[in-house]
C-alpha cells in the first residue's frame, strides 16, 4: 500500500473515439493508485472496486458526449480534457471540451440518457459556458478508506 495519493492526473487530447478508449484506461489505471493509497482497508475493497466501476463508466459516458455533441457545429473536432483528483477522501474527475452544449432530445428516443445516468453513478455538476462544457463527478471515499485517507495525509 501506498502512502500517498498519486499526483493528479491531467490528460488532454483530440475529442475522437480512440482517446475516450486511451482516456478510460488512463482514469482506471490512476484510480487503481489513488484508492490503493487510501486503502484497502478490511470490508472496503469491493466498494473501492465499485465507486472505481462507477466513475469509469460515468466519464466514458461525459468523454463520448464530447466526442459526439460538443463539436458537430463545426464539422470537426476540437480538444477534450480529463481532470482527476483525490482531496480530503473525495475522488473528482473532470471532463472539458470547448464546443457547443447540445440539448438532449425532449421526445422519445433511443438518446440522451447518458446525463441520467452519470448522476446515478456520482454525485454530477455541468457548468454550460461559452463555448464549452465541464463535467464534474464526485464521488466521496468509504468511511473506512476515508479515515486511513486521512490519516496518512
Amino acid at each position: 500500500m501506498s502512502s500517498q495519493a498519486p499526483p493528479d492526473l491531467d490528460l488532454t487530447a483530440e475529442a475522437a473515439p480512440p482517446q475516450v478508449g486511451a482516456f478510460r484506461r488512463a482514469l482506471r489505471r490512476w484510480l487503481g493508485e489513488a484508492l490503493d493509497s487510501a486503502g484497502p482497508d478490511p470490508g472496503t475493497e469491493d466498494e473501492l472496486a465499485d465507486l472505481a466501476d462507477d466513475l469509469v463508466l460515468a466519464t466514458s459516458e461525459a468523454l463520448e458526449n464530447v466526442v459526439d455533441h460538443a463539436y458537430a457545429a463545426r464539422g470537426e473536432p476540437g480538444a477534450m480534457s480529463l481532470r482527476a483528483e483525490l482531496r480530503d477522501g473525495t475522488v473528482a474527475v473532470v471532463v472539458t471540451d470547448h464546443g457547443q452544449w447540445r440539448e438532449p432530445p425532449s421526445g422519445p428516443s433511443s438518446r440522451g440518457r447518458g446525463l441520467a445516468m452519470m448522476e446515478r453513478l456520482a454525485e454530477t455538476s455541468v457548468d454550460r459556458g461559452e463555448p464549452g462544457t465541464v463535467v464534474t463527478l464526485r464521488r466521496r471515499l468509504p468511511s473506512g478508506a476515508h479515515e486511513r485517507s486521512a490519516a496518512q495525509a
